[in-house]
């Protein structure tokens, strides 16, 4: 059993909470799928919180911007990545420099954007995507994020199916996995959703049952938000995070 965490985006308040719900559901591993820094204002802290629990992690866009501005091409992009980078350790900088594009963890297929064109960063939305990413890996089960959304692709006898995901009163969304089928997982941010929903998203893989549980935790989002100024983002950016939306329309 191990959780997968996504787009973390220096959210510290997010990122304390879905830790402490994954303690109480007695997870203690963990694997990254890229953007652990960018847009919020504690990219040290988190990077320092949950580099020791993980097993894997690959690197985001994010990540490789730090490194590339031409990832982003947009000077206000550029200028936040810059702040962010600055509040970095040297040796923070080395470990996501180090990061891979792709991962394998017992047998799941790691990756932040899509496999289909990994440098290109684009966004897995619908079935012909995730048909796309099907074409692209071979694992039965693989993991994604980039869109801040959750979502679940199944690849049955050729086709693409897009699984229901609906969270119950507690928070919880439970994706029983079809032996006979391949599946695409994202589960959500952690510190910036784009779903309508504020809290954080995380999910716990369950090799033993075959099954995926997909979470929201509720987290301070009132104190995380006006950090966002410190990457020099505008008030925009922090209403959205207080609306559990997308600050840009994507």
């Amino acid at each position: 059993m191990f959780a997968i965490l996504s787009d973390i985006h220096a959210n510290l308040e997010a990122l304390q909470a879905v830790l402490a719900d994954m303690q109480a559901r007695g997870v203690q591993q963990a694997v990254c799928l890229g953007d652990i820094v960018g847009f919020n204002g504690n990219p040290a802290e988190c990077v320092e919180l949950v580099r020791p629990l993980l097993a894997a992690a690959v690197r985001g866009n994010h990540e490789a911007a730090m490194f590339n501005h031409a990832v982003f091409g947009v000077p206000l992009y550029i200028r936040m990545i810059q702040l962010t980078g600055g509040m970095l350790s040297a040796e923070q900088r080395d470990w996501l420099h180090a990061l891979p594009t792709t991962a394998e963890h017992r047998g799941c297929r790691l990756f932040h954007a899509t496999p289909a064109a990994p440098r290109r960063w684009g966004r897995i939305n619908g079935t012909m995507d995730a048909q796309a990413a099907f074409g692209a890996t071979v694992e039965r089960l693989c993991f994604f994020g980039h869109t801040h959304r959750p979502a679940a692709f199944a690849l049955v006898d050729g086709a693409v199916q897009s699984l229901p995901i609906r969270y119950d009163a507690d928070g919880t969304c439970t994706l029983p996995l079809n032996p006979a089928a391949r599946h695409l997982v994202n589960p959500g941010s952690v510190g910036q959703p784009r779903d309508g929903d504020w809290r954080a998203a995380y999910a716990v893989y369950d090799d033993e049952q075959g099954t995926i549980t997909l979470r929201r935790v509720a987290y301070n989002v009132e104190a995380a938000a006006p950090k966002i100024s410190r990457t020099g983002l505008p008030d925009s950016f922090s209403a959205a995070l207080l609306r559990g939306a997308s600050p840009t329309g994507d």
